[in-house]
């Protein structure tokens, strides 16, 4: 199951990585703004709150982005990886031979749904301000990022109503 806090806490940890290894901030700065993030009524993240204690500029911040970015990108994993064949086969076995297989089924169906319909208007979006963007590599490959995403996720979707629409 994905828990989107401990992923986004880990995405946040590794931006204060990437600040601390570049010489930017110390460790402690960090620890701080993680623990200001904490209690931060504005949902803050660390970049901006490490740029507003004037810790790091905001080009400081774009640039640790932008590793971090690049670092995702290079095959290193971050967050719950959703792509386990196994795990949904094991699902799609347990459920197989009952009565809420067919329910299941359907809810799958829903969800995949409601899943791809958000995907294709983030990629049309994306499109759209790929197009409105100053053309250069460090927003290209931002771009290519998140189509790859895009992508994956769809991947992601479309194995699972497989998996769960053969019985």
């Amino acid at each position: 199951m994905i828990n989107v806090k401990e992923d986004t806490e880990l995405c946040q940890k590794k931006l204060g990585e990437i600040l601390v290894k570049d010489g930017k901030v110390k460790s402690s700065d960090v620890q701080k703004a993680l623990s200001m993030q904490k209690d931060n009524p504005d949902h803050q993240l660390l970049g901006m709150i490490l740029v507003n204690m004037n810790l790091i500029s905001k080009e400081e911040l774009s640039a640790a982005l932008n590793k971090q970015i690049e670092s995702s990108g290079s095959g290193e994993k971050s967050g719950v990886d959703l792509s386990d064949d196994e795990g949904i086969k094991m699902i799609v076995d347990k459920y197989k031979e009952t009565e809420y297989f067919d329910d299941l089924n359907e809810l799958m169906g829903i969800v995949t749904h409601k899943v791809r319909n958000p995907l294709a208007g983030i990629s049309a979006a994306v499109e759209v301000l790929r197009e409105r963007v100053e053309k250069d590599d460090s927003n290209e490959r931002i771009f290519r990022m998140i189509f790859k995403e895009v992508d994956r996720l769809e991947c992601i979707v479309k194995d699972l109503f497989k998996a769960f629409s053969s019985k």
